[in-house]
Protein backbone atom coordinates (compact mmCIF):
# COMPACT_ATOMS: atom_id res chain seq x y z
CA UNK A 1 0.00 0.00 0.00
CA UNK A 2 3.10 2.48 0.28
CA UNK A 3 2.89 3.61 -3.15
CA UNK A 4 -0.83 3.85 -3.79
CA UNK A 5 -2.66 7.00 -2.86
CA UNK A 6 -4.23 7.70 0.31
CA UNK A 7 -7.67 8.69 -1.31
CA UNK A 8 -9.27 7.86 -4.96
CA UNK A 9 -11.55 10.69 -5.90
CA UNK A 10 -14.13 7.91 -7.96
CA UNK A 11 -16.75 9.92 -10.40
CA UNK A 12 -18.94 8.02 -12.10
CA UNK A 13 -20.11 9.92 -15.42
CA UNK A 14 -21.95 10.22 -18.55
CA UNK A 15 -22.30 13.19 -20.67
CA UNK A 16 -22.71 16.60 -19.06
CA UNK A 17 -18.79 17.38 -20.12
CA UNK A 18 -19.06 21.27 -18.53
CA UNK A 19 -20.01 19.86 -15.41
CA UNK A 20 -17.88 17.43 -15.12
CA UNK A 21 -15.09 19.85 -16.38
CA UNK A 22 -15.68 22.19 -13.58
CA UNK A 23 -15.16 19.64 -11.26
CA UNK A 24 -11.99 18.71 -11.87
CA UNK A 25 -10.75 22.09 -11.97
CA UNK A 26 -11.55 22.25 -8.28
CA UNK A 27 -9.65 19.44 -7.59
CA UNK A 28 -6.44 20.24 -9.53
CA UNK A 29 -6.45 24.06 -8.05
CA UNK A 30 -3.71 26.01 -7.41
CA UNK A 31 -3.96 26.03 -4.20
CA UNK A 32 -3.87 21.83 -4.10
CA UNK A 33 -1.55 22.02 -6.29
CA UNK A 34 1.02 24.29 -4.18
CA UNK A 35 0.30 22.06 -1.05
CA UNK A 36 -1.02 18.41 -1.53
CA UNK A 37 1.50 15.99 -3.12
CA UNK A 38 0.03 14.57 -6.63
CA UNK A 39 0.86 11.12 -4.92
CA UNK A 40 -1.39 11.98 -1.70
CA UNK A 41 -4.48 11.39 -4.20
CA UNK A 42 -6.25 9.83 -7.64
CA UNK A 43 -8.55 11.19 -9.44
CA UNK A 44 -10.77 7.65 -11.14
CA UNK A 45 -13.00 9.08 -13.93
CA UNK A 46 -15.75 6.35 -15.27
CA UNK A 47 -17.62 6.80 -18.11
CA UNK A 48 -19.93 4.72 -19.40
CA UNK A 49 -20.80 6.13 -22.84
CA UNK A 50 -20.48 4.18 -25.15
CA UNK A 51 -18.97 6.79 -27.30
CA UNK A 52 -16.13 8.23 -24.65
CA UNK A 53 -17.87 11.28 -24.93
CA UNK A 54 -15.17 12.48 -21.90
CA UNK A 55 -12.41 11.12 -22.89
CA UNK A 56 -10.82 14.35 -24.10
CA UNK A 57 -10.82 15.45 -19.98
CA UNK A 58 -7.62 13.29 -20.71
CA UNK A 59 -6.00 15.68 -22.31
CA UNK A 60 -6.93 18.70 -20.42
CA UNK A 61 -6.00 17.07 -16.71
CA UNK A 62 -2.71 16.01 -17.92
CA UNK A 63 -1.77 14.83 -14.41
CA UNK A 64 -0.25 11.26 -13.81
CA UNK A 65 -2.93 10.82 -11.00
CA UNK A 66 -5.79 11.26 -13.38
CA UNK A 67 -7.50 8.31 -15.19
CA UNK A 68 -9.89 7.91 -17.24
CA UNK A 69 -12.07 4.43 -17.68
CA UNK A 70 -14.75 3.55 -20.22
CA UNK A 71 -16.91 1.47 -18.47
CA UNK A 72 -19.61 -0.85 -19.65
CA UNK A 73 -22.16 -1.06 -17.17
CA UNK A 74 -26.22 0.40 -16.96
CA UNK A 75 -26.81 3.86 -15.75
CA UNK A 76 -26.25 3.87 -11.74
CA UNK A 77 -24.66 0.94 -11.46
CA UNK A 78 -21.24 2.96 -12.42
CA UNK A 79 -21.28 4.26 -8.63
CA UNK A 80 -19.90 0.58 -8.10
CA UNK A 81 -17.75 -0.23 -11.23
CA UNK A 82 -16.08 3.34 -10.85
CA UNK A 83 -14.61 2.30 -7.03
CA UNK A 84 -13.15 -1.18 -8.47
CA UNK A 85 -10.39 0.69 -10.60
CA UNK A 86 -9.20 2.67 -7.63
CA UNK A 87 -5.88 1.83 -5.68
CA UNK A 88 -6.48 4.58 -2.68
CA UNK A 89 -6.58 3.47 1.13
CA UNK A 90 -10.02 5.40 0.76
CA UNK A 91 -12.35 5.00 -1.74
CA UNK A 92 -14.51 8.36 -1.96
CA UNK A 93 -17.44 8.37 -4.47
CA UNK A 94 -17.45 12.25 -6.15
CA UNK A 95 -20.50 13.30 -8.31
CA UNK A 96 -19.50 14.69 -11.01
CA UNK A 97 -21.45 17.71 -10.74
CA UNK A 98 -20.33 18.64 -6.92
CA UNK A 99 -17.04 21.01 -6.52
CA UNK A 100 -14.60 21.17 -4.28
CA UNK A 101 -14.86 24.38 -1.97
CA UNK A 102 -11.40 25.85 -1.54
CA UNK A 103 -9.19 23.93 0.43
CA UNK A 104 -11.99 21.08 1.16
CA UNK A 105 -9.78 18.09 -0.40
CA UNK A 106 -7.06 19.02 1.95
CA UNK A 107 -9.36 18.92 4.80
CA UNK A 108 -10.74 15.79 3.95
CA UNK A 109 -7.53 13.98 3.85
CA UNK A 110 -6.41 15.71 6.77
CA UNK A 111 -10.01 14.07 8.86
CA UNK A 112 -9.38 10.78 7.21
CA UNK A 113 -6.02 10.49 8.38
CA UNK A 114 -6.87 11.46 11.56
CA UNK A 115 -9.22 8.36 11.85
CA UNK A 116 -7.16 6.43 9.61
CA UNK A 117 -6.71 3.71 12.68
CA UNK A 118 -10.05 2.87 13.79
CA UNK A 119 -11.09 3.09 10.23
CA UNK A 120 -15.01 4.09 11.40
CA UNK A 121 -17.69 3.97 8.59
CA UNK A 122 -17.55 7.93 7.57
CA UNK A 123 -20.27 9.81 5.78
CA UNK A 124 -20.03 12.97 4.55
CA UNK A 125 -23.24 15.52 4.27
CA UNK A 126 -21.39 18.81 3.51
CA UNK A 127 -23.79 20.98 5.31
CA UNK A 128 -27.26 19.72 4.25
CA UNK A 129 -27.90 18.24 8.07
CA UNK A 130 -27.01 21.93 8.87
CA UNK A 131 -24.76 21.34 12.13
CA UNK A 132 -21.50 21.95 9.97
CA UNK A 133 -19.75 19.73 13.01
CA UNK A 134 -19.02 16.53 12.74
CA UNK A 135 -20.22 13.44 15.04
CA UNK A 136 -19.18 10.23 16.26
CA UNK A 137 -21.86 7.79 16.92
CA UNK A 138 -21.24 4.16 18.54
CA UNK A 139 -24.28 2.67 17.24
CA UNK A 140 -25.33 2.33 13.67
CA UNK A 141 -29.08 3.28 14.61
CA UNK A 142 -28.49 5.94 15.77
CA UNK A 143 -26.29 7.04 13.09
CA UNK A 144 -29.06 6.46 10.44
CA UNK A 145 -31.19 8.12 12.49
CA UNK A 146 -29.69 11.65 12.55
CA UNK A 147 -28.31 10.67 8.56
CA UNK A 148 -31.64 9.83 7.26
CA UNK A 149 -32.26 9.52 3.65
CA UNK A 150 -28.98 11.34 2.88
CA UNK A 151 -27.98 7.83 2.94
CA UNK A 152 -29.16 7.53 -0.95
CA UNK A 153 -26.89 10.86 -1.30
CA UNK A 154 -23.99 8.99 -3.71
CA UNK A 155 -21.37 12.17 -2.86
CA UNK A 156 -21.25 11.37 0.64
CA UNK A 157 -20.31 7.93 0.17
CA UNK A 158 -16.72 6.84 0.70
CA UNK A 159 -15.34 3.41 2.13
CA UNK A 160 -11.79 2.46 3.63
CA UNK A 161 -9.84 0.46 0.68
CA UNK A 162 -10.06 -3.28 3.20
CA UNK A 163 -13.86 -2.70 3.85
CA UNK A 164 -14.35 -1.90 0.39
CA UNK A 165 -12.54 -5.59 -0.67
CA UNK A 166 -14.12 -7.59 1.84
CA UNK A 167 -17.54 -7.04 -0.06
CA UNK A 168 -17.33 -6.09 -3.13
CA UNK A 169 -17.76 -9.99 -4.77
CA UNK A 170 -20.80 -10.65 -2.30
CA UNK A 171 -23.14 -7.83 -2.51
CA UNK A 172 -26.16 -7.57 -3.88
CA UNK A 173 -26.32 -4.15 -5.28
CA UNK A 174 -29.52 -2.18 -6.13
CA UNK A 175 -29.22 -0.89 -9.52
CA UNK A 176 -30.55 2.85 -8.26
CA UNK A 177 -28.90 2.78 -5.33
CA UNK A 178 -25.63 0.70 -5.61
CA UNK A 179 -23.61 2.69 -3.17
CA UNK A 180 -26.28 3.00 -0.66
CA UNK A 181 -25.87 -0.88 -0.98
CA UNK A 182 -22.44 -1.23 -0.09
CA UNK A 183 -22.66 1.60 2.67
CA UNK A 184 -25.16 -0.09 4.88
CA UNK A 185 -23.29 -3.63 4.77
CA UNK A 186 -20.94 -1.30 7.40
CA UNK A 187 -23.43 -1.64 10.17
CA UNK A 188 -21.14 -4.11 12.63
CA UNK A 189 -18.58 -1.43 12.69
CA UNK A 190 -17.48 -0.36 16.13
CA UNK A 191 -17.55 3.79 15.13
CA UNK A 192 -19.39 5.72 12.71
CA UNK A 193 -19.24 9.43 11.48
CA UNK A 194 -21.39 11.79 10.24
CA UNK A 195 -19.21 14.36 8.66
CA UNK A 196 -21.56 17.77 8.00
CA UNK A 197 -18.35 20.49 7.21
CA UNK A 198 -18.94 22.88 4.49
CA UNK A 199 -16.80 20.44 1.48
CA UNK A 200 -18.69 20.65 -1.65
CA UNK A 201 -20.45 23.01 -3.60
CA UNK A 202 -23.65 21.85 -6.28
CA UNK A 203 -23.75 23.08 -9.93
CA UNK A 204 -27.24 23.34 -10.48
CA UNK A 205 -28.22 21.33 -13.72
CA UNK A 206 -31.11 22.38 -15.91
CA UNK A 207 -33.79 20.76 -16.75
CA UNK A 208 -32.24 17.24 -15.03
CA UNK A 209 -34.70 14.38 -15.46
CA UNK A 210 -33.49 11.06 -17.06
CA UNK A 211 -35.02 8.27 -15.26
CA UNK A 212 -38.43 7.68 -12.80
CA UNK A 213 -36.98 9.36 -9.74
CA UNK A 214 -39.87 9.12 -7.62
CA UNK A 215 -40.46 5.70 -8.03
CA UNK A 216 -36.67 5.45 -7.29
CA UNK A 217 -37.41 7.24 -3.48
CA UNK A 218 -41.12 5.83 -2.99
CA UNK A 219 -39.88 1.94 -3.82
CA UNK A 220 -36.36 1.48 -4.27
CA UNK A 221 -34.82 3.21 -1.56
CA UNK A 222 -37.42 2.91 1.19
CA UNK A 223 -37.58 -1.27 0.24
CA UNK A 224 -32.94 -0.73 1.17
CA UNK A 225 -34.22 0.74 4.87
CA UNK A 226 -37.25 -1.88 5.27
CA UNK A 227 -34.78 -4.30 4.79
CA UNK A 228 -32.07 -3.51 7.15
CA UNK A 229 -34.90 -2.62 9.57
CA UNK A 230 -36.11 -6.31 8.58
CA UNK A 231 -32.52 -7.69 9.52
CA UNK A 232 -32.44 -5.97 13.16
CA UNK A 233 -30.00 -2.74 12.11
CA UNK A 234 -32.26 -0.42 13.18
CA UNK A 235 -35.42 0.63 15.12
CA UNK A 236 -38.94 0.84 13.99
CA UNK A 237 -38.51 4.32 15.20
CA UNK A 238 -35.41 5.25 13.01
CA UNK A 239 -37.21 3.32 9.93
CA UNK A 240 -40.85 5.22 10.38
CA UNK A 241 -38.47 8.55 11.07
CA UNK A 242 -36.29 7.91 7.89
CA UNK A 243 -39.91 7.95 5.74
CA UNK A 244 -41.27 10.24 7.29
CA UNK A 245 -38.23 12.72 6.22
CA UNK A 246 -38.61 11.19 2.48
CA UNK A 247 -42.24 12.33 2.53
CA UNK A 248 -42.29 16.02 4.13
CA UNK A 249 -38.70 16.76 2.81
CA UNK A 250 -37.41 14.81 -0.23
CA UNK A 251 -40.29 13.84 -2.10
CA UNK A 252 -42.52 16.80 -2.04
CA UNK A 253 -39.80 19.22 -2.93
CA UNK A 254 -39.17 16.64 -5.93
CA UNK A 255 -43.16 17.22 -6.29
CA UNK A 256 -42.54 21.05 -6.63
CA UNK A 257 -39.69 20.92 -8.66
CA UNK A 258 -40.85 18.39 -11.77
CA UNK A 259 -44.92 19.35 -11.30
CA UNK A 260 -45.31 22.83 -10.35
CA UNK A 261 -41.92 24.76 -10.32
CA UNK A 262 -40.83 22.15 -13.85
CA UNK A 263 -37.26 22.48 -13.04
CA UNK A 264 -36.65 19.25 -13.50
CA UNK A 265 -38.25 16.36 -15.89
CA UNK A 266 -37.59 13.15 -14.11
CA UNK A 267 -40.89 10.94 -14.70
CA UNK A 268 -43.54 10.33 -11.82
CA UNK A 269 -45.35 7.12 -13.65
CA UNK A 270 -47.11 5.07 -11.11
CA UNK A 271 -45.89 7.46 -8.12
CA UNK A 272 -49.67 7.78 -6.88
CA UNK A 273 -49.74 3.49 -6.58
CA UNK A 274 -46.70 3.44 -5.86
CA UNK A 275 -46.38 5.53 -2.70
CA UNK A 276 -48.72 3.64 -0.88
CA UNK A 277 -46.42 0.55 -0.53
CA UNK A 278 -44.23 1.94 2.26
CA UNK A 279 -46.12 4.97 3.29
CA UNK A 280 -49.47 5.57 5.07
CA UNK A 281 -52.95 6.05 3.02
CA UNK A 282 -52.81 9.02 1.98
CA UNK A 283 -49.53 10.16 1.49
CA UNK A 284 -49.71 10.87 -1.87
CA UNK A 285 -52.24 14.32 -1.35
CA UNK A 286 -49.72 14.95 1.73
CA UNK A 287 -46.88 15.24 -0.40
CA UNK A 288 -49.21 17.63 -2.87
CA UNK A 289 -49.67 19.69 0.16
CA UNK A 290 -46.12 20.30 1.10
CA UNK A 291 -45.10 21.07 -2.06
CA UNK A 292 -46.64 24.16 -1.71
CA UNK A 293 -44.68 25.24 0.90
CA UNK A 294 -41.49 23.02 0.54
CA UNK A 295 -39.93 25.91 -0.92
CA UNK A 296 -39.60 28.12 1.92
CA UNK A 297 -37.56 24.87 4.32
CA UNK A 298 -34.83 24.85 1.28
CA UNK A 299 -34.66 28.50 1.47
CA UNK A 300 -34.00 28.37 4.93
CA UNK A 301 -31.66 25.58 4.91
CA UNK A 302 -29.62 27.29 2.16
CA UNK A 303 -29.36 30.58 4.48
CA UNK A 304 -28.11 28.54 7.19
CA UNK A 305 -26.09 26.36 4.87
CA UNK A 306 -24.41 30.00 2.88
CA UNK A 307 -24.61 31.96 5.78
CA UNK A 308 -24.68 30.68 9.73
CA UNK A 309 -22.25 27.47 8.79
CA UNK A 310 -20.09 29.81 6.94
CA UNK A 311 -19.31 31.74 10.19
CA UNK A 312 -17.78 28.54 11.64
CA UNK A 313 -15.36 27.82 9.26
Amino acid sequence: MQNNPFISICIPANGRIEYVRNTLTSIYTEENDLKLPLNEFEVILSDNDPNCGLEILKTEFPYKNFHYFNTNCEGFLNSFHVLTYARGNFLKLHNSQETFRSGALLKIIGFLKSIEKSKPAVFFTSGFLTTGEITHFSKFDDFMCNLSYWSSWSNGFGIWRDDFDNIKENNNLNKLFPHTSLFLTQYNKATFILNDELLFNTQFVKKRGGHNKFHAFSIEYPSLIDSIYNKGYIKLETKNRILKDILYNYLSLLFFNVKIAKRETFSADGFKQNIQVYFPKGSYWLVLCLSFIIPLKVIWRKIKINYLLKSKI
